[in-house]
């Protein structure tokens, strides 16, 4: 059965004339009859009862009409989903993010690509770097916020931003009293890390520092995220350095303190995998562009 026998049938059954159908559809009346006769055969039912002067439904066709409706408006929708597909105005894009980013700046980027793109479902992820670059890898991200390096040579990436690192501290820890601090500070400190296996180098600028300074550093507990890490040094289990942007929220137990000159900043990359034609992501990494000269992150 082909969707435009469903469609003829439908005028005529609205019309219940041959005729008027044929006109509606812009094509001549014997080749209509035709076609509705066809799909009688096809169906093995009568849904039409023909005189000289009218056409009624029979019960089959007034059961068929509320079927071939249904269709109708089902193949306009699919039309209507694949034209804004292409144009990337539907679908669903699944991205990571690392929980540093995820304040307001990232959030008013969120809003507008949904002011512009409401048919699309975003599914974000809070993931570590070294997950995104999995998933990415595996095709089960679309899109990533991390921490570089990228390493992988299937994905591209951009940058959008970079931001400063601060040291996290118990309240009532010796460093948070000190008024500034220096390298040699942290000797002998206890450490709060993410583990090395959901974390790629983020820390070795800190340890490169300490170490030059003669400073020797006791990883003590290690997290698997970011929102343990800092509940873990709010309890006292020891200090870590960690972005700025961690420092914006405020914690009970938790002081941040500027740490002393000489570390790069810490970057935040966009990366999605090269080559992907997706529409839906490239609107979505458009959305980054004003900011990309920004150390907002």
């Amino acid at each position: 059965m082909e969707l435009r026998h469903v469609r003829y049938f439908v005028a005529v059954a609205e019309e219940l004339s041959f005729r008027g159908a044929a006109e509606k559809l812009h094509m001549a009346q014997p080749p209509l009859s035709a076609q509705i006769k066809a799909l009688e055969e096809e169906l093995r039912v009568r849904l039409l009862e023909r005189t000289t002067r009218s056409v009624r439904l029979t019960h089959a066709g007034r059961v068929f009409l509320e079927e071939a409706r249904a269709v109708l408006a089902a193949s306009a929708q699919a039309e209507q989903r694949a034209r804004d597909a292409a144009q990337g105005l539907a679908g669903t894009l699944r991205v990571g993010i690392i929980a540093p980013v995820a304040g307001a700046w990232l959030a008013g980027i969120l809003r507008r690509f949904r002011q512009r793109f409401p048919g699309v479902q975003l599914s974000l992820f809070d993931l570590t770097s070294t997950e995104q670059l999995r998933r990415l890898h595996a095709r089960e991200l679309d899109a990533g916020l991390l921490r570089p390096p990228i390493g992988l040579p299937e994905l591209d990436y951009k940058f959008v931003g970079e931001s400063r690192q601060v040291l996290a501290v118990p309240a009532g820890h010796r460093l948070a009293r000190k008024k500034r601090l220096e390298w040699k500070d942290f000797h002998d400190e206890e450490l709060v890390l993410i583990h090395p296996s959901a974390q790629h180098g983020f820390y070795d600028p800190f340890f490169a520092a300490c170490a030059k300074a003669g400073a020797r550093l006791r990883p003590v507990q290690y997290a698997n995220d970011i929102q343990t890490k800092m509940w873990l040094i709010s309890a006292g289990f020891g200090i870590a350095p960690t972005t700025a942007t961690l420092g914006e929220v405020k914690r009970p137990g938790l002081v941040f303190r500027a740490l002393p000159a000489g570390l790069p900043p810490v970057q935040t990359v966009l990366a999605w995998r090269r080559g992907d034609p997706s529409p839906v992501l490239e609107h979505f990494c458009k959305g980054f562009e004003p900011f990309m000269s920004l150390s907002i992150l």
